[in-house]
């Protein structure tokens, strides 16, 4: 189990910095990109005609101009134990999205996206006694790495007044390593090592279906439901054991061994609400209200090496967002530049799929961001085009200090660049 012993301590880690991403695929990546992270991630019923949305593979169809995006986080992260006291700061920073999305008909959008899957990066060292010899102390040293990445296609097509239904495939791969050391104090022993990766991939499907109700004075009422249901990776699964001398192999006592595996990737369901008002000047909305309730069926996950199981999670997500000229008469011929940029605030509070020493491991924060609007110039008749800097700040926390575990206090911050373009002109003159 995680940290439970009183002579416990966690180090600095790379990749995902979290020793809780030591369970299942490791810590999942959310998806999103920054303009829904900082309205708490509450964004499964918005209609949105300028940003593409792969948490809803029924929103495509809402696309009006093909978009392209490329997203990036730096965060920041606190993590802290009472016995032993310890206080680290760690980081982790990287590409997080690039995405292209294109209106091919009306009535038919679709999207495709490069992003993470999951991360796993952990170290951990736990001592013990030997029980036949209580002079002797044992270091049990945890290392993982490694994580998953996937390539999303989706599809979004308008059935009817109002209702969309649309679905993505989702490819995941990648590789997970993990390694345990065991030394002894004492020169009568013998330490050992234990080498472990699974290479993972395979296919998976989630399904999706928006509805919006148009109501006076331009606003309206948005409902969504996803579902994915539990999905089967396949893993080649390669295992090493032998005993060390330092940092040096002395003896392989299974070597290379190879071996076909499977993971039982887990179902999930979710349904959003959105309320706010049309802007008829432009293709996103005035402001909005939106809510994500969110459920992981986390104790369906299963791996061939038997450990690390999770437990069923939830999350709920509030958040909204603004434009002044949008949503006030007397800013509405403001051009100012502050009039035009996108305010947006919003919360989330989540019970992970995680439970450790008996412990449920809960995650909540809060949220805020800006869509920095960019001028354009020189356009040809007929051409439409926007660009946007979406800034996303995510501050939260993560575990309990309760049961000798780890508390992380965390920010994020998520940037994006969003290019919007009207394709397929018929120039006529310039």
């Amino acid at each position: 189990m995680l940290l439970l012993s009183g002579s416990s301590l966690m180090n600095a880690q790379t990749n995902s910095v979290s020793p809780y991403s030591r369970y299942g695929f490791g810590d999942l990546y959310h998806g999103l990109n920054s303009r829904y992270m900082g309205m708490g991630g509450a964004s499964l019923a918005l209609p949105d005609g300028l940003n593409l949305n792969f948490g809803n593979p029924a929103s495509y169809s809402n696309l009006k101009l093909t978009t392209f995006d490329v997203g990036f986080e730096f965060s920041m992260i606190n993590q802290q134990q009472e016995s032993p006291a310890v206080n680290i700061d760690n980081n982790s920073s990287g590409m997080r999205n690039l995405s292209v999305g294109v209106p091919l008909t009306d009535w038919w959008g679709s999207g495709l996206s490069l992003q993470p899957y999951s991360f796993k990066g952990y170290q951990i060292n736990s001592s013990r006694v030997l029980p036949s010899d209580t002079n002797v102390t044992i270091t049990d040293q945890f290392f993982g790495e490694g994580g998953l990445n996937s390539v999303i296609w989706g599809n979004s097509f308008r059935v009817a007044k109002g209702l969309s239904l649309g679905f993505n495939l989702n490819y995941v791969f990648g590789s997970l390593r993990e390694s345990t050391i065991v030394n002894f104090d004492s020169f009568n022993f013998l330490d050992t090592r234990s080498d472990r990766e699974s290479q993972i991939s395979g296919v998976f499907f989630n399904y999706a279906a928006q509805y919006q109700y148009e109501m006076a004075n331009d606003r309206y009422l948005s409902a969504a439901l996803r579902f994915q249901n539990a999905s089967g990776l396949s893993s080649q699964d390669l295992s090493y054991d032998y005993t060390i001398d330092g940092t040096f192999s002395r003896d392989t006592l299974i070597g290379g061994s190879s071996s076909n595996g499977e993971y039982t990737l887990p179902s999930e369901l979710s349904f959003g609400l959105s309320y706010g008002k049309y802007n008829p000047k432009s293709y996103q909305g005035a402001w909005a209200v939106n809510f994500d309730y969110e459920m992981y069926n986390g104790s369906e996950f299963e791996s061939t090496i038997g450990s690390n199981l999770l437990t069923d999670g939830y999350k709920m997500e509030l958040g909204g967002f603004i434009t002044p000229r949008y949503s006030f008469e007397s800013l509405s011929r403001g051009t100012g530049f502050f009039n035009n940029v996108e305010y947006r605030i919003g919360g989330f509070y989540e019970k992970t799929p995680l439970n450790v020493a008996g412990q449920d491991l809960f995650n909540y924060g809060i949220t805020f961001g800006l869509g920095l609007p960019i001028n354009q110039r020189q356009l040809a008749p007929g051409e439409t085009k926007f660009s946007t800097i979406n800034i996303g700040v995510v501050a939260g926390q993560r575990g309990t200090l309760a049961n000798n575990l780890i508390r992380e206090q965390y920010i994020s911050f998520y940037l994006s660049v969003t290019f919007n373009d009207k394709w397929f002109i018929d120039y006529k003159y310039r």
